[in-house]
């Protein structure tokens, strides 16, 4: 039973909807069965973590069922009948949560059974709570589809030869909802295209391009944000487009959810990742400033957590930037929000880096030795500080050594990722013809340097090939 999809389900609920769920399968509009109540409550008292030995099949069968012989199918069907109930529970809360949408179908069971007083009272009290919402997102835009609908329908039931503005409303809301949703869509495929070897169909987004031209944002931040994340992606001049989104995620932020606007900064800011890819110095800075304002409000994160590669490629944008004082009161104060295990080799190795890029190099390579290898994204990044330190200080034995332990710790290590694998050999490849006077004195090999793919650290080796 520990490991049955019930339990994993369990697991997820918090203390609240645990006490919630319990009401839920007691209740008899949603459940008559008596076993799956007690069912239920001799579970719930293993919560939270239902590792308990009590949840043995056969000890969970004889407290239900005192006396009887143990009976394996009638145990599934208990556990088949829970889980229906739980996964019921999940919709039907989700669903009270849905904005207005609970209550646009209660007024269209009211125009169904021609409660025209009850649908006046509460069309009045959902209109009130839409135009409350604080997110101006596609939900908005069809909540007020459709509202403008129900409307429209309990107009057409007065039977009065007049005009009603109800129907252009809902069909403008429609018109919002769709071009919010597909410029959302569009966006997302573009930009997975830019970094994985897929290829999208865009569907209609291209036929309604001029329209958008035409008409603008149809007063709709999003659908705003989102056209000129499409035009960044596509446009030519996508540097004008990209500083218009800026101003727009600026002035827009509350108009959306975190998770929302989390996504529109994360589309930005693979626009910038790419740019400085190419070497475009000016999107250091622009990446810098969009990772940091993420942090700081918060979007950036996730289940409360930064994640270690927002931290560290914020830390990164800081030291090529050179704001050092500012980078190491980042990693202080920042490296609490890290996930406890991974919090303490963060700290040395971004500690590293720091001091790395200061020419500290005493210092570096003590907080590298604090950094523990078990973690293969610690141990690649350590082992490729460590190879610029030798390199620059020209300790070329130890440079050497490092060059071909670790090209054997990338062809051995089965927990790397073929493509990481090829950016650290291909970086190794190149530091080696860095080594070489006759290759680096080869007019080809800057090209090379700047179209290999994958790659880490381009910048530091084209500075190598110019310094």
């Amino acid at each position: 039973m520990y490991n049955s999809k019930l339990i994993a389900l369990l697991k997820t609920f918090s203390s609240s909807e645990l006490r919630a769920f319990k009401d839920f399968v007691a209740s008899p509009f949603f459940n008559k069965n008596q076993e799956l109540v007690r069912f239920y409550l001799y579970l719930k008292k293993t919560a939270p973590d239902f590792s308990s030995k009590k949840l043995a099949r056969q000890q969970v069968f004889r407290t239900l069922y005192p006396g009887q012989s143990y009976d394996d199918k009638q145990l599934n069907y208990l556990m088949s009948f829970l889980l229906k109930l739980a996964e019921q529970y999940l919709g039907w809360t989700k669903y009270q949560t849905n904005g207005v949408l609970p209550q646009c179908d209660v007024l269209a069971a009211c125009l169904d059974r021609q409660l025209d007083k009850h649908y006046q009272n509460i069309y009045q009290k959902t209109q009130q709570k839409l135009e409350a919402q604080p997110w101006r997102d596609a939900s908005f835009f069809y909540q007020r589809l459709r509202l403008s609908d129900l409307a429209e329908r309990h107009f057409n039931q007065q039977k009065v030869r007049r005009s009603d503005p109800n129907l252009q409303d809902a069909a403008d809301h429609l018109d919002r909802f769709y071009l919010h949703t597909q410029l959302k869509y569009a966006c997302e495929m573009l930009d997975r295209q830019k970094t994985l070897s897929v290829q999208y169909q865009l569907g209609l987004i291209e036929a309604v391009q001029p329209y958008l031209e035409e008409n603008g944002d149809l007063n709709s931040p999003g659908i705003a944000i989102y056209y000129r994340i499409f035009l960044t992606l596509t446009a030519s001049n996508s540097e004008l487009h990209f500083e218009q989104l800026k101003g727009l995620l600026q002035n827009h932020r509350n108009a959306f959810s975190t998770f929302e606007m989390k996504e529109m900064y994360l589309m930005a800011l693979n626009y910038c990742i790419r740019k400085v890819r190419k070497n475009d110095k000016q999107y250091v800075k622009e990446a810098f400033d969009l990772f940091r304002q993420g942090i700081e409000e918060r979007l950036l994160y996730e289940n409360d957590r930064l994640s270690p590669w927002t931290f560290k490629n914020t830390i990164k944008l800081g030291l090529r930037l050179r704001q050092f004082e500012w980078t190491e009161q980042f990693i202080r104060h920042y490296k609490d929000d890290l996930e406890e295990g991974i919090r303490e080799n963060a700290l040395h190795f971004n500690l590293a880096d720091l001091h790395y890029y200061r020419r500290d190099y005493e210092q570096a390579l003590d907080y590298l030795q604090r950094v523990e290898y078990s973690d293969v994204f610690y141990a690649l990044s350590s082992k490729v500080v460590l190879l610029k330190i030798y390199f620059e200080t020209r300790e070329m034995e130890a440079l050497h050594s490092l060059v071909a332990s670790f090209r054997v710790y990338l062809h051995r290590n089965k927990l790397i990722s073929a493509n990481v694998r090829q950016t650290y050999l291909n970086f190794i490849s190149l530091l080696h013809q860095l080594l070489k006077p006759e290759e680096r004195q080869a007019e080809n090999l800057r090209e090379k340097i700047i179209r290999t793919e994958p790659l880490t650290d381009r910048t530091w080796l084209l500075q190598q090939l110019e310094g």
